[in-house]
């Protein structure tokens, strides 16, 4: 019989600290180390914004 990879009282402890994570947030996102500054206008940076590349050569006749 295959003996499970976490016993059970870790497995409690993990999902403890994830629920309390998901409701409080992680100890950076709490302190607003990663929030953007206020007035501050967001871009959403897309492949559409990487620099053009080239026209494909065409084949000489």
């Amino acid at each position: 019989m295959n003996k499970p990879l976490f016993d059970h009282e870790t497995t409690l402890k993990a999902l403890r600290r994830a629920a309390e994570t998901a409701k409080h947030g992680t100890r950076e996102e709490q302190s607003g180390k990663f929030l953007p500054p206020p007035g501050w206008k967001g871009h959403l940076v897309t492949a559409a914004d990487a620099a053009p590349k080239h026209e494909p050569r065409r084949k000489r006749a």
